[in-house]
Formats: C-alpha cells, sequence, structure tokens
C-alpha cells in the first residue's frame, strides 16, 4: 500500500512539473524589422514591428524622446501579443526598444533610433477657393446675421477670412480678419455700408489667391 501511495505521488509531482515548466528565452534576442537605426518617418502613423520569439507570450514595447538615456518622455510602455504595433507619432527624435517576455524569462531589450517629420506641404498655390454664399452682390438688413460659407480645399490647414469696408482696394476699415479651420463664418450687426469678403486658404508651407465678392447691407 505504502507503495502504491509513493507511486502515485512521485507521478503527481512529475506531473505538475509538468505543467508549470517554462522556457528560458533569456538568451534570446528580438530581431527589429522597422523602424530601423536612424530611420526618418514623414508620416504621424508609425509601425513599429519585429521578428516573433518562439515561446514568448508577449512583448513589452518602449517609446522614449528622444533616447533612454536621456529620455524627456516615456511616451509608449506597452505589452502586446502579437510583433507588431501601429500607432500616432508626433514630429521628434525617438529610442524605441522591444523585449519578448513569457512568465518566468525575457531577453534583453533591442533598441533602435528613428526620426518623425512632418509630412511635407502640398503645394495648393494654384488652387481657387470657390465662394458659396453669400452671393456676390447680395443685399442685407442691419438685424441680418449673415452666414458666410465656402468650398473646402484639399491639402488646406487653415484659411483667411476678411471683411473690409467698403473694399480690400480702397479700405477704410477691416472689420473682421479671422484664421479659422472651417470653412464657414458669420457675422451680425452689421451697420449700412458696402462690402467686400475674401477668403484664401492656407497649409505650413503655401497659400492661395484670395477669392473676393461684394455685399451691402442697407
Amino acid at each position: 500500500m505504502n507503495y502504491l501511495k509513493f507511486l502515485a505521488l512521485f507521478v503527481l509531482f512529475n506531473s505538475c512539473d509538468d505543467l508549470i515548466e517554462v522556457e528560458d528565452i533569456s538568451q534570446q534576442t528580438v530581431a527589429v524589422l522597422a523602424p530601423t537605426n536612424n530611420s526618418v518617418i514623414r508620416s504621424a502613423s508609425v509601425t513599429f514591428s519585429w521578428a516573433a520569439v518562439a515561446d514568448a507570450d508577449h512583448y513589452r514595447l518602449q517609446l522614449a524622446t528622444p533616447s533612454f538615456d536621456q529620455a524627456a518622455q516615456i511616451s509608449i510602455d506597452s505589452l502586446v501579443t502579437t510583433s507588431s504595433l501601429t500607432t500616432e507619432v508626433l514630429p521628434n527624435l525617438y529610442e524605441w526598444r522591444i523585449r519578448a517576455e513569457n512568465s518566468g524569462y525575457v531577453t534583453p531589450f533591442s533598441s533602435q533610433n528613428f526620426e518623425v517629420q512632418a509630412p511635407e506641404a502640398v503645394d495648393i498655390s494654384s488652387e481657387i477657393v470657390e465662394l458659396l454664399a453669400p452671393g456676390d452682390g447680395l443685399v442685407f438688413a442691419t438685424t441680418d446675421a449673415i452666414n458666410f460659407s465656402w468650398d473646402p480645399i484639399t491639402n488646406a490647414d487653415s484659411y483667411s477670412f476678411q471683411i473690409a469696408i467698403p473694399s480690400f482696394d480702397n479700405t477704410t476699415q477691416i472689420i473682421s480678419n479671422e484664421t479659422i479651420s472651417a470653412t464657414t463664418f458669420s457675422v451680425s450687426g452689421l451697420e449700412v455700408n458696402s462690402y467686400q469678403w475674401r477668403v484664401r486658404a492656407l497649409n505650413s508651407s503655401y497659400e492661395t489667391a484670395y477669392t473676393t465678392q461684394s455685399f451691402s447691407v442697407e
């Protein structure tokens, strides 16, 4: 009977050892695929990728600005179960690193540095801003709210909107001078007078010509 108890305990303990055995991955290295050292990325969307490590449960990805030795910010510290991660990153200098982990072991970190630059602006200088409303020459009352609108320009970041009395060629007063991202603007309470309004599109490097129309308040 004692022999049978011993045999049962022996089998049980060995079975438990088999169940909790974890593969030692500490001598393996995670091969970085992208971005690699000294890469320059002209996009806000960055995809980090690496080769999978056998017997890893997940990966720890970290991102520092500008490096881990002189980190002003650790902007990412994430556990990832796949072998890639795509995220939005602001223009700056970065160092990223990745290691594989399982329940008992971790690999050394593999590190790379890269730079994110703002995408080059598209030349919009030949585009024409189409004014939608109010139509040229319309007459309004002093009690009217006037709603201005125009078609958007692809690759424009903002719009310069202006209203002048009585015209931009013979200006006595600029009553509105706004830079906005929307393609609409409203004013009210204008006094009796002749007016011109105009809009141009802008981005970080280029701008269109102004498109101008007239209206009056009576």
